[in-house]
């Protein structure tokens, strides 16, 4: 028997995510309603436990011609299931605007740089650093490179 309902936030959570990820895709990699005018990219990972391909839309930032992506989860106290899947496997595909989907690798930042490209993304997106006040754990920033 399947218990989710209508009104899991984790289903909800996921047609939120399809839906815009749909809308990503049919209009060149721009999405309305609240991520309206935010870079945006779907990422497919690979599911920590489940093997299978996971995607994911994600607010990155360009910084420097690097490409970062943030495990803010608005501040919540878990950090998003992509990060764990890139924990696991950090090779990636990630589509940004009408461009074809491309072969990446993520590396999760240690501290000291982290901390310093945290503090480049909220000078670019003052929210972030409202998500840091509203949990314990060190929020992940991940740098996003071309697989060789």
């Amino acid at each position: 028997m399947d218990t989710m309902s209508d009104d899991d936030p984790m289903t909800s959570e996921r047609e939120f995510n399809t839906r815009n990820i749909a809308e990503f895709r049919a209009n060149d990699g721009k999405v309305s309603g609240q991520f309206e005018g935010f870079p945006l990219l779907i990422m497919t990972s690979t599911g920590a436990k489940s093997g299978e391909p996971r995607e994911n839309l994600i607010g990155y930032f360009d910084i420097d011609d690097t490409i970062y992506i943030v495990g803010s989860a608005a501040g919540r106290d878990a950090s998003p299931a992509w990060v764990f899947n890139l924990r696991a496997d950090p090779t990636v595909t990630v589509e940004i605007g009408p461009n074809p989907p491309t072969q990446m690798v993520a590396r999760e930042l240690p501290k000291a740089d982290r901390d310093n490209v945290y503090a480049r993304i909220v000078e670019l997106a003052p929210g972030f650093g409202e998500y840091e006040k509203r949990t314990d754990r060190v929020i992940p920033v991940f740098e996003l490179a071309p697989s060789a």
